[in-house]
């Protein structure tokens, strides 16, 4: 295991994972119960499910990237999804805007997905402390009701990857790419 690996391990642990992103889910009200499952899955799993292979994964950008719309009000060129930083959100309009270039960002989104190290444990840890503390309270728009409900959903088909609720899709029109902070910062470096 890599030095990288074990850092992306510990800095994402369920506790500190929530403590980091509840805030932040709690003052959006367009984060839904999906959302809060996708930032979690991709916190705790990288972005190795959207790139089986580089071909695909530069397709997928490339109708991305011909049409990502302007850069929302402040919206950040990275959005860390751990407390430590070490993975998160690449967003592609800032990046464009600022003169990134695809290629690039399809190499590091790859790079990025090969040295993630992927716990599948990590993620339904983190998943189902979310549902304790949700059981206690609720945060925003995330409720104990909705998050079992996707809870039974999500574990009937082992608990894959999933899409951003729609409410989310239309206020923010996510376009990023999920990288670890090495590869992210590589890229800024690049403009």
């Amino acid at each position: 295991m890599s030095s990288l690996s074990v850092i992306l391990v510990i800095s994402c642990l369920p506790g500190a994972l929530l403590d980091f992103a509840l805030p932040q889910w709690k003052a959006d009200p367009t984060v839904q119960i999906e959302d809060a499952y996708k930032w979690t899955y991709q916190a705790t799993r990288g972005g190795e499910h959207a790139a089986p292979d580089l071909e695909s994964a530069r397709k997928w950008l490339d109708r991305e990237w011909a049409t990502p719309g302007a850069s929302q009000e402040n919206e950040p060129v990275w959005e860390p999804l751990c407390p430590g930083g070490e993975v998160g959100r690449f967003n592609l309009r800032p990046y464009r805007s600022r003169g990134g270039k695809p290629d690039d960002l399809s190499q590091a989104f790859i790079a990025s997905s090969g040295e993630f190290r992927s716990e599948p444990e990590s993620f339904t840890a983190a998943w189902f402390e979310l549902g304790r503390r949700l059981k206690k309270k609720s945060a925003g728009k995330l409720s104990h009701k909705a998050w079992a409900k996707l809870d039974a959903e999500m574990k009937a088909k082992n608990y894959p990857a999933l899409h951003h609720s729609q409410a989310y899709r239309s206020a923010a029109a996510p376009a990023y790419r999920v990288l670890t902070r090495k590869h992210a910062d590589n890229l800024l470096r690049l403009e």
